[in-house]
């Protein structure tokens, strides 16, 4: 009996446990078979309802918008889970507070949905590469933080280079003194880039390693980049083989060796000097290396020039070439052109498109679905889970309440081996955890939902219909709007007014133009050129003989205006010749006094008193009068005779003579002009000759002539 009671008890427990979880699973799925049968229904009287006032398309659409809605809620949480591991482990690379690593977080977030970098990682990485490099203080506010890692992750991009390198070189940069910040720094490398200064595709690891030698040389950021730009333009390999080269040069020129030395005495510099204005770095180093490179420049021979440039800057120089020489520390910031704000600009333009301005707006919304998501879902869950772990002694508690209500049942029946079912079944509720519990929860829902069924149904149906009624509503409202306030709306609603009056404008049209060939003809007919001209013949004669009659007059009264206008033309000659001539000799008479009064004082002043006496002058004096005095009024005369001839000429030509008049005499005879037989001539002293040359010269024609 004892082992039959404990066999049955045993069993009877089993069936409990078996029970419970049967019952359980079994409610469950009758409550979702009752679910899933009146969601049928509700399905076919909606469907129904909804057929005879909705088209398939929109059916079709809410269909297509349930799906999108759920796919994009479930991109939504697993992208919230991704990212909250993202900002775990940038909060713990960069050893930051939980405070720090929030707001590093937010900070990757805007730069993905504000398509600065490809995902969220990246933009964790570019976040983590400003802040570890140094580019930014640890209390940056979020502004400065995304302004320039975004700055840096457009550098990055349009390099193709890895963020963090980027960030190593501008660190350099900025802590060797060659940049004040990371904007200025980043507008250098923009610039070095858009000018052909990573050519080579080694700008980056060259500042990483060469921004001490720029420092020690006195040159600041824009001057390396620029001196880079210019070896490149001028045909240098790449950026390394420049910077090296001035490396080298500092090296040996701190240096004082014996090989600079030589170079700088075949340059007629001194070294000496060039030594220590290197040596103080600055612009002391800058001005000796820009003097040094125009030294060089200067150098005509190209043999001589070589040989001393392999002098000054090593086996560098055999590798720069010509390109060496293009190097000049004093032009280098102008080769750069504009470098303030250059980053900023290229990023714009790089998101100038219409692509990434649409993938801007999907990732915006997504992005602030995700945050909503992670900042505010996942913590109530995680605090549902938290809630349940640490208050599982008070579900353990219930559980042996239940076990204590069943237990004592259990005993009066007499099975005492049930108890080890129930405490089976009691173990099974509290080893279900969190997720288990979860489970219950959602199927105690459902019990709900079964029980109340009918209610839910009810306040479904009327949500639904008041849904349908506002869909209908703005369906007929957008028609309205549609045919009353756009231009295709109007023209569909008063198409008929709008054909007829067309029609009858039409036909109007088409029987105008019908009837233009015979007012053309009636034209042609009533209006011919034949009929006007009899009709108006007397008139047309009348006025053409009266024109061709003016024409005439005017014709003969021609030659008379044409005499009338020369003869008054040489009465104006004549009197303005005789002006002229007038002119000239009272200008001659003006000046007599003047010639007199310059050659008094010519006397006055160059002959004084003592030199007169010296030289047996006197006063008046006897040697001017012999030598000069008398010459000159024959001076004068054959001035004026050397220029009658041509006064002769202008005057016979400018004035006809008169005839000379008839005298009467006392006889009653008249006297004459004298006859052609008179011979009047012309004689002009030679230019050269003396007065007693010219009074010979005379005697001879005289004698001649008769």
């Amino acid at each position: 009996m004892a082992a039959d009671a404990d066999r049955a008890g045993r069993q009877a427990g089993n069936a409990l446990g078996d029970g419970i979880a049967t019952t359980a699973v079994g409610e469950i799925r009758n409550a979702g078979a009752r679910i899933a049968d009146e969601g049928g229904r509700i399905g076919e009287q909606t469907g129904t309802s909804l057929r005879s006032r909705l088209t398939s398309s929109l059916k079709i659409g809410l269909a297509a918008a349930g799906v999108a809605a759920g796919a994009l809620l479930m991109t939504g949480f697993a992208d919230a889970i991704d990212q909250g591991r993202v900002k775990a482990r940038l909060g713990a690379q960069l050893d930051a507070t939980p405070a720090e690593a929030q707001k590093y977080g937010k900070v990757a977030g805007r730069l993905y949905a504000n398509a600065i970098t490809e995902d969220f990682q990246q933009a964790a990485d570019t976040v983590q590469a400003t802040m570890r490099a140094g580019l930014l203080p640890p209390d940056a506010t979020n502004k400065q933080i995304e302004s320039i890692s975004t700055r840096l992750a457009d550098v990055a991009n349009l390099m193709e280079e890895d963020v963090g390198q980027t960030a190593r070189s501008v660190g350099k940069m900025i802590k060797t003194g060659l940049a004040k910040d990371a904007t200025e720094a980043l507008d250098i490398l923009t610039r070095g880039i858009q000018t052909g200064g990573n050519e080579a595709e080694d700008l980056l690891d060259t500042f990483s390693e060469y921004s001490t030698q720029f420092r020690n040389m006195g040159l600041s950021g824009q001057d390396a980049m620029g001196l880079i730009s210019q070896g490149l333009q001028g045909g240098a390999r790449d950026a390394d083989v420049v910077a090296d080269a001035i490396k080298e040069f500092s090296i040996e020129a701190v240096a004082g060796s014996d090989k600079i030395r030589g170079g700088y005495q075949q340059l007629g510099l001194d070294a000496d000097k060039m030594f220590a204005a290197i040596g103080k770095g600055g612009d002391s180093a800058k001005g000796a290396l820009d003097k040094t490179l125009d030294s060089l420049r200067a150098v005509k021979d190209p043999v001589q020039r070589n040989a001393i440039a392999v002098e000054l800057f090593g086996t560098k120089a055999e590798d720069l070439g010509e390109s060496l020489y293009s190097l000049d520390p004093s032009s280098a910031v102008d080769t750069l052109g504009q470098v303030g704000g250059a980053a900023g600009k290229m990023g714009d333009s790089l998101r100038d498109n219409a692509g990434v301005q649409i993938d801007k707006f999907k990732r915006q919304a997504l992005q602030a679905l995700t945050e909503f998501i992670g900042g505010t879902v996942l913590p109530a869950l995680q605090g549902f889970f938290g809630f349940v772990n640490d208050h599982k002694e008070t579900f353990v508690a219930i559980a042996s309440v239940i076990a204590a209500v069943v237990i004592p049942a259990i005993v009066a029946l007499g099975v005492q081996s049930m108890i080890a079912g129930a405490q089976m079944a009691a173990a099974w509720v509290i080893g279900l955890g969190p997720i288990g519990w979860i489970g219950l929860a959602i199927g105690a829902l459902v019990v709900l939902i079964a029980t109340y069924w009918d209610d839910i149904k009810k306040y479904t149906l009327q949500a639904w219909d008041w849904f349908v009624d506002k869909l209908i509503w703005a369906k007929d409202m957008a028609i309205k709007l549609f045919l009353n306030l756009t231009l295709p709306g109007l023209i569909f609603k008063h198409w008929n007014t709008i054909r007829t009056t067309t029609v009858a404008v039409w036909n109007a049209v088409v029987d105008w133009l019908k009837g233009i060939p015979g007012r053309l003809y009636q034209a042609f007919t009533n209006w011919s050129v034949t009929k006007l001209i009899t009709q108006h013949w007397t008139a047309i004669k009348t006025a053409t003989v009266t024109k061709a009659s003016e024409m005439v007059t005017w014709v003969r009264g021609l030659p008379g205006r044409i005499s009338s206008a020369v003869g008054s033309l040489k009465n104006l000659l004549y009197g303005k010749g005789t002006d002229i001539v007038r002119g000239l000799l009272n200008g001659v008479k003006s000046m007599g006094g003047w010639l007199r009064s310059q050659l008094m004082s010519f006397a006055k002043n160059m002959i004084p008193g003592p030199i007169a006496k010296a030289l047996g002058i006197h006063s008046p004096s006897k040697v001017m009068a012999r030598e000069i005095g008398r010459w000159i009024p024959a001076g004068v005369v054959k001035g004026i005779e050397s220029g009658q001839g041509a006064l002769d000429r202008v005057m016979s030509n400018l004035v006809t003579p008169s005839a000379v008049p008839a005298f009467a005499g006392a006889g009653g005879g008249g006297f004459t002009a004298p006859s052609s037989g008179v011979h009047i001539e012309h004689w002009h002293a030679a230019e050269n000759g003396s007065p007693d040359d010219n009074a010979r010269a005379l005697a001879w024609l005289a004698k001649a002539r008769g």
